[in-house]
This record gives structure tokens, C-alpha cells and sequence, in this order.
């Protein structure tokens, strides 16, 4: 379920963590993504599919913002899969959460996807 952070709210990255695709999956809200759901491509993170965007590239797609349609799956909104790489204390803004991954801010500006089990939340 999508989380929406209040503003302000920060996390410290307390492990290393490097992305594992450079050029993932990236489509916006109304598009159709295909999932693959033949086996070949499981995950032990629920919520998340492996899906095949409108250009070809693929990537793990939040289950919960996609709508089953007759030829795929219609995104109800936009999306990129590209993940962050952090170093332990990499200080990063959080602005919303799905499902075990966290959508941060970097003190550059760069925004991406990060699992939540690799930031702790800073008070």
C-alpha cells in the first residue's frame, strides 16, 4: 500500500546497498506494462511483479498501482523502477513507501527506489 511521508522526514542509509539494474522499467500512469508470470522471474518481495514496459525495458513493478486489463496491465500511475546506491550514512529524504521499498531523495537531488531494510528512520 502506498505511504506518503509527511514532509521533512529523513532516514540514514545503516548498510551499503548498490542498484542491481541501471536502466530499468519506466512507463507512465495509463500505459500497459506485461508481467511475467511464468516463474521465470520470482521475487520474496511481495507486492512486486517483474513487468515488461510499453519500450521493452523491464523491471519489478508495484503489484497494487496496476489494473488487470485484458492485454496486460494498465498502470494507474507513473512509475520508475530505478533504484538508488547508497553508502552507510547517506542521509535521504523519504516521500512515499510501497511495499518494502522506500521512494528517497539523495542530498543531490537524485530520486529512486531503495529497500526499506537498508535505511533507518532519523528523529
Amino acid at each position: 500500500m502506498l505511504y506518503t511521508f509527511p514532509p521533512a522526514t529523513f532516514a540514514v542509509a545503516v548498510a551499503d546497498y548498490d542498484r542491481p539494474y541501471e536502466n530499468p522499467i519506466s512507463a507512465q500512469a495509463d500505459d500497459i506494462v506485461r508481467p511475467v508470470t511464468d516463474g521465470s522471474m520470482e521475487t520474496d518481495i511481495m507486492g512486486w511483479t517483474w513487468c515488461i514496459g510499453p519500450d521493452g525495458r523491464a523491471g519489478w513493478t508495484p503489484d497494487a498501482w496496476c489494473q488487470p486489463m485484458d492485454n496486460g496491465w494498465r498502470l494507474m500511475r507513473d512509475f520508475n523502477a530505478l533504484e538508488l546506491t547508497v553508502r552507510k550514512g547517506d542521509r535521504l529524504q523519504l516521500l512515499h513507501g510501497e511495499s518494502g521499498f522506500l521512494f528517497c531523495e539523495t542530498e543531490t537531488g537524485d530520486r529512486a527506489w531503495i529497500p526499506d531494510a537498508v535505511v533507518e528512520l532519523q528523529s
